[in-house]
């Protein structure tokens, strides 16, 4: 019983999974980087609060500011067959 609970548990995460990068293989490049930068610095934010780190905003911004105008620079997330 415990193994077949598993296994439905796998399918649900990797039916989550699937649904959300298709959903990203839609965004366009500046839409996805913008998804990635507010998540990564929203990452870093709470991490930051969480450990009462000093200028846990400067670091959260300087992150999604990183992560965004890297992605749109080299594109990253696109695949070869876009």
């Amino acid at each position: 019983m415990f193994q077949y609970q598993t296994h439905r548990y796998y399918e649900r995460c990797e039916g989550l999974y699937n649904h959300a990068d298709e959903w990203a293989k839609r965004l366009s490049r500046v839409s996805y980087a913008a998804f990635l930068g507010l998540s990564a610095g929203t990452g870093v934010l709470v991490v930051n609060l969480l450990l009462s780190a000093e200028f846990a905003l400067v670091q959260a911004l300087t992150m999604a500011l990183v992560m965004f105008s890297s992605e749109c620079v080299f594109g990253l997330h696109q695949t070869a067959e876009e």
